[in-house]
């Protein structure tokens, strides 16, 4: 796992986002955060490596997750204790690759398949829907195509992997769900999130971080 870090020595307060796969850093740098409040964005999933220790430098701590970092993150906190003040999973589930939950199998296995530069064209496609948010997002210097695989690759391996029975963090204060997202079916992810915590829908695609100008917006809707 790679992270991006932004900050300062007195903060107390962190923002941690985890991506989805094959995203950048600079796909949510456009977002500012509070003066007082430091900024993680963990990317490239091809080994679960996280500073957890690091953590504990922190007083306060809001965790958003995205996409396949929501399954990544309920993985990596099933079982800590943190003072995480909000926890929102926007598009995604602890059940990435399920039918009823998830990412269907098969679509999911196409995708894996499908890792070429076109491949990937036509998952930023469906991941963006509109034309102009789709030229905004391909502007962004593209991570190696290597890398980009390699990471779904292990993602897949490490989902296929975990027993069903496995602990998963079960602290998520809110689901944010996309009407339009192409990526994770609309009516999997309200299967999966009603009953467990509060849901919200939103206008948008799959990648919906172009709607917000600070990470606070995202929770003080």
């Amino acid at each position: 796992m790679k992270i991006y870090k932004q900050t300062k020595e007195a903060n107390r307060k962190l923002l941690l986002l985890f991506s989805g796969w094959s995203a950048s850093p600079e796909a949510f740098r456009h977002l500012e955060t509070e003066p007082d409040t430091d900024l993680w964005i963990c990317y490239d999933y091809r080994d679960a490596l996280f500073p957890m220790e690091e953590l504990f430098a922190y007083q306060q701590i809001c965790l958003v997750a995205w996409s396949l970092g929501v399954w990544v993150a309920s993985a990596i906190f099933a079982e800590m204790n943190l003072p995480f003040t909000e926890a929102i999973a926007i598009n995604g589930t602890p059940y990435p690759i399920h039918d009823q939950w998830g990412i269907p199998e098969t679509i999911f296995q196409g995708t894996l398949e499908n890792v070429t530069e076109e491949g990937l064209h036509r998952f930023n496609r469906r991941m963006c829907s509109k034309r102009d948010i789709l030229q905004a997002y391909e502007s962004i210097p593209p991570r190696p195509l290597d890398e980009i695989r390699e990471e779904l690759q292990a993602l897949y391996a490490a989902i296929r992997k975990t027993p069903p029975s496995a602990p998963l963090f079960s602290g998520w204060t809110h689901a944010l769900i996309s009407s339009g997202d192409r990526i994770f079916p609309t009516g999997n992810q309200f299967a999966f999130w009603q009953g467990r915590c509060p849901v919200a829908e939103i206008e948008a695609p799959h990648y919906p971080f172009y709607l917000w100008k600070q990470w606070n917006e995202i929770w003080n809707r």
